[in-house]
């Protein structure tokens, strides 16, 4: 799967051994927003891959709304299949036949609900399409590397960068099918 190719080329030291000095583990996770040491930032990127299609009917969002399809309706035409598919994906992970493993990944309800914003935030990064939604990603890359960063508190903008790397890291392996070799 090729988020977690991904998530490894940018969570991995190059040795084992470097993972044991606990300055390459700092700075391992400084170069990484804190990605490397947040399992459940990591867990919720994989699962967001997993479940960004579910009911995709291959039909562009643009297609859905010109048709006034009733999923549009329900969603305003915004990101359509996208919200459809982290909202019936999570009813069934919320089911009460998932508790135990819900448990297992999230264990208080302040994890569950960053769980539940990383995985929204990870699947709408992959409607690329939407111009609203690239707009605020745009403002967000230059909030985060522009000079006002450095006015940000050091928690805000370590936040803003991994919401950045999370969402680069979904819309590559979104497409990376398309580079596959058959």
């Amino acid at each position: 799967m090729s988020v977690v190719k991904l998530l490894s080329r940018i969570t991995t030291a190059d040795t084992i051994s470097e993972l044991k000095d606990p300055e390459t583990h700092s700075a391992l996770h400084d170069f990484t927003y804190g990605i490397t040491s947040d399992p459940l930032t990591q867990f919720a990127c994989v699962f967001a891959a997993l479940i960004h299609d579910v009911d995709h009917t291959g039909v562009p969002n643009a297609t859905l709304v010109k048709e006034h399809s009733a999923l549009a309706k329900v969603y305003k035409n915004q990101s359509v299949a996208e919200q459809n598919s982290v909202d019936l994906a999570w009813e069934l992970f919320m089911d009460s036949e998932f508790a135990e493993l819900r448990s297992c990944i999230c264990k208080t309800s302040d994890e569950l609900n960053r769980f539940r914003e990383l995985v929204v935030n990870s699947v709408m990064a992959t409607d690329i399409v939407d111009k609203e939604l690239k707009a605020l990603r745009n403002g967000r890359w230059d909030k985060a590397f522009s000079e006002q960063a450095t006015k940000d508190s050091d928690e805000d903008a370590v936040n803003r960068k991994a919401t950045i790397v999370i969402e680069h890291l979904i819309q590559a392996s979104d497409v990376a099918h398309t580079m596959q070799h058959w």
